[in-house]
């Protein structure tokens, strides 16, 4: 019997958090599964896992690589996967095991080349704390002039309407496939926007699921959130024109309006990367945000902003002053410390 789901695994330095997760996929209610784990060079205890996985539960497969990053693992895994729909888990989270069985009740059984695209909910996992994250687009199915609308603001909102992670969903493999031409592994941040935009743009049907809280996000202390990248900037710059790329290719009518207010989103991240960098920080911010082309766009792109730290934040974007950039980054060492 062909498989009806196709569960892809990236797999790299990961050997501690590895068994939690792949025991929650092969334990699924829907046993009519394939589960692929891509060994993306792993140079721990991954790699012989993954093969004794594979040796004892004939649904797993083992892709072993050289490592080339998640997105090529993921794409590595997708391209050998045989069902018709495609289901993501990364390595170190975990998910319920009526996972498959909760998303896969809705799927259009009706038109069998329909390109949809089903997405839960979940759990964001910290140490000693868990918190319940419903999609912010009410539960229900999105299709003719409501998709349309929701495709108008997938990106540039304070709350996306849908997260943009490739995980947590069930994705019509036709639409990964029809969409791998967008994909520049070169791109460091928002790796996950770049597949799952250009395959919500072409989704005929999206449904949110009611509750369905079936998938658990493992923090990253490690994540870019909490250290400097001095290449962050760069990885903005090229994400947003891939991102432009896309909707002018699809011809996306308001495409390059969605960019421009992605972009300013990501200059919060930028501006908040260059703060904690530690020493240098005041010119490191000045160099950035007194750009002319950088100050440009934040004069030109209308942006709603809520909540008093956004507030601040742009008040240095806008005004990059030694008195603003001084305050923003005691108020943001404060925030740190209290959140670590």
């Amino acid at each position: 019997m062909e498989p009806i789901v196709s569960i892809v695994v990236p797999v790299y330095k990961i050997e501690e958090y590895l068994d939690k997760c792949v025991q929650s996929i092969i334990n699924q209610t829907e046993h009519n599964i394939e589960i692929i784990l891509v060994d993306d060079g792993s140079p721990d205890k991954c790699p012989k896992m993954c093969d004794d996985y594979a040796a004892s539960d004939n649904r797993v497969k083992v892709v072993h690589k050289a490592n080339g990053g998640l997105m090529s693992a993921w794409i590595a895994g997708t391209k050998v996967a045989t069902a018709r729909y495609m289901c993501y888990v990364d390595g170190d989270d975990w998910v319920e095991l009526d996972m498959i069985e909760g998303l896969y009740r809705y799927v259009d059984d009706s038109d069998q080349d329909i390109k949809e695209i089903i997405s839960s909910n979940y759990i964001i996992e910290k140490k000693n704390d868990q918190k319940k994250m419903a999609q912010p687009l009410k539960p229900g199915v999105y299709k003719g002039t409501e998709l349309s609308e929701v495709k108008t603001r997938l990106l540039g909102e304070e709350i996306r309407p849908i997260t943009m992670s490739r995980c947590m969903k069930l994705i019509s493999k036709q639409l990964i496939m029809d969409n791998l031409k967008y994909c520049n592994e070169k791109i460091r941040m928002a790796e996950d926007v770049n597949i799952t935009l250009p395959c919500m743009l072409d989704a005929e049907r999206i449904v949110i699921v009611e509750d369905g809280y079936y998938y658990h996000y493992r923090t990253n202390d490690n994540s870019i959130v909490h250290n400097y990248n001095e290449g962050l900037l760069d990885n903005i710059n090229l994400v947003c024109e891939t991102f432009g790329y896309i909707y002018k290719d699809k011809g996306v009518a308001n495409g390059q309006y969605q960019t421009d207010r992605e972009y300013m989103r990501m200059l919060f991240l930028e501006l908040k990367n260059e703060l904690r960098g530690g020493y240098g920080y005041i010119e490191r911010v000045k160099r950035v945000f007194k750009r002319s082309d950088i100050r440009e766009k934040i004069k030109s792109t209308d942006i709603d902003i809520n909540g008093v730290n956004n507030k601040l934040l742009f008040r240095c974007m806008k005004n990059p002053n030694t008195f603003n950039i001084v305050l923003i980054h005691f108020i943001l060492s404060v925030y740190d410390m209290k959140t670590n």
